[in-house]
């Protein structure tokens, strides 16, 4: 891939997130904007650290947002996997140049600078919502130690920081400041998301299996472990089971009136 095709592709890419934006389905659009940003994944490395780091081309390392946060859980998907390349290209591109001492200043220079662009969704400067995203951050980063084998890759290519800030973006949309009738519900996320025998949420979560905007709608019930919802799926066979048969009763009972009048 050369430079002219990446810049093609992502303009590519970028158009069509826009125009799939509130789109929560699979439309042309946000086909086309995750078969792009698939490319934009197999650019070579030397590539894309360059085209991330030049200063004549922001949009690249400001868009970030337009992916990892988009409301379609495909786009986002793909989008926090293919940021999350990049802070590895430059990381690792990073540390070998400067190795060199002449190439240090810069090479910091560019990297920081670079940094600051793509992190700059952490922080809200509200000191609530950073509270959030903080603790949303920790119970995502617990995943890495929680998943087998088979799944560690796709985990890895997650970033946690990235993830907690959209979820919490999409708590803030929907639910508004963390205060008043809202706080309970924030409080229930919170506590699911941390819950040390609640592994699959936060992994599902991390994976973009569950959205930020799914997760502010579901249920208590719906957000509990698997052994909880086998509890709760238990409790209300029983008592549907128990009202059958309250109900096959009395029409016995009723049957038997009519028999005998």
């Amino acid at each position: 891939m050369e430079k002219h095709e990446f810049l093609e592709v992502f303009e590519a890419a970028s158009k069509a997130a826009k125009y799939a934006r509130g789109d929560f389905k699979n439309s042309p659009a946000v086909s086309r904007c995750v078969e792009a940003i698939k490319r934009l994944r197999e650019a070579p490395e030397s590539l894309a650290y360059e085209m991330v780091t030049d200063r004549r081309y922001p949009q690249i390392g400001k868009s970030h947002v337009l992916f990892t946060e988009h409301t379609n859980p495909r786009i986002q998907s793909e989008g926090k996997i293919l940021y999350t390349l990049w802070m590895r290209y430059l990381y690792a591109t990073g540390r070998k140049q400067s190795s060199r001492p002449r190439d240090r200043p810069v090479v910091k220079n560019k990297k920081n600078l670079v940094e600051e662009e793509m992190k700059i969704s952490r922080t809200t400067g509200d000191s609530n919502r950073d509270k959030v995203r903080e603790i949303l951050r920790k119970s995502l980063s617990k995943v890495a130690n929680e998943v087998v084998v088979e799944v560690k890759e796709r985990v890895d290519s997650c970033d946690s920081w990235t993830v907690a800030a959209s979820v919490e973006s999409a708590m803030f949309e929907r639910l508004g400041s963390f205060e008043g009738a809202q706080k309970a519900k924030y409080r229930s996320i919170l506590f699911n998301m941390g819950d040390s025998s609640n592994p699959d949420l936060r992994r599902k979560v991390l994976l973009g299996e569950i959205s930020g905007e799914r997760l502010v709608t579901m249920k208590k019930e719906e957000m509990a472990s698997n052994k909880i919802q086998l509890e709760v799926q238990k409790i209300k066979e029983k008592a549907r089971d128990k009202e059958d048969n309250r109900v096959k009763s009395m029409m016995m009972f009723q049957s038997d009136n009519m028999i005998m009048t």
